[in-house]
């Protein structure tokens, strides 16, 4: 059994029930392949990732990550934070590691909001490795955190503002996606709007035939990333789309 200490000062083990690693998900029951480490770890993670849901960007099954016995990838001279079962990474895809600016202006505010309300407990590691979320205290501050949070993470809710207005449809941002080293097919998904779209023909893009305004980029994901997304927007086969396809 390889053991050890992660970064953040946990108990880390490749053996997950000799640290107390259980299954995980948000409260809306997308599963986090791995688990985290049970009791007060998993309550204030499961918060942050509910209201990440709910607050920041729907959670994709297939996408996310908990426990995993490896080193850090940015500093291989450490265990990671996933080694002791206390970081989970969100919607990976979206927020490679490497990556920065993958969260609108608008989201990093709400996701700083969130871990406010987590008192601290928990870091996000903005603008290289986004989609990842550690514990970042004590197991005596983290359980004096964690008693002030609901088991279920969907209160305490921030105050309620004005309703936003409802979106136009072309105001809906889809993103691009292609198989990478696949046939060049285009789609495009709105996981939020629940629209999924095979484009067909790429010059359909600049001829608004579509409704919605598109990504700057394609991003490439491989076949079982793209059917998370086609499931996630309620689609079920290429021949049948939400809407008409031009």
């Amino acid at each position: 059994m390889a053991s050890g200490t992660s970064y953040n000062g946990w108990p880390a083990s490749d053996d997950k029930n000799s640290i107390g690693v259980e299954p995980f998900g948000d409260a809306v029951g997308l599963p986090f392949p791995g688990g985290v480490k049970a009791g007060d770890v998993a309550t204030v993670l499961g918060y942050v990732a509910t209201q990440l849901h709910y607050r920041v960007e729907a959670c994709i099954s297939g996408w996310d990550w908990g426990h995993s016995y490896k080193q850090n990838v940015n500093n291989p001279s450490q265990l990671s934070c996933h080694a002791s079962g206390t970081a989970i990474d969100y919607n990976a895809p979206n927020h490679p590691n490497g990556s920065s600016n993958t969260f609108s202006d608008q989201q990093v505010g709400t996701i700083y909001a969130i871990l406010n309300e987590v008192q601290g407990a928990v870091d996000w590691l903005e603008g290289y490795d986004e989609m990842h979320f550690e514990i970042a205290v004590d197991a005596g501050t983290l359980s004096r955190i964690a008693a002030t949070l609901p088991a279920t993470g969907t209160d305490p809710a921030p105050e309620p503002g004005p309703p936003p207005d409802e979106p136009l449809e072309d105001d809906d941002v889809m993103q691009l996606l292609t198989i990478a080293g696949g046939d060049g097919k285009i789609y495009a998904a709105s996981v939020t709007g629940r629209r999924f779209y095979y484009i067909g023909n790429p010059d359909s893009l600049g001829a608004n035939q579509l409704a919605g305004t598109y990504s700057a980029d394609i991003k490439q994901v491989d076949s079982g990333q793209l059917n998370h997304v086609r499931y996630a927007c309620q689609i079920q086969t290429d021949d049948d789309p939400a809407a008409p396809i031009p």
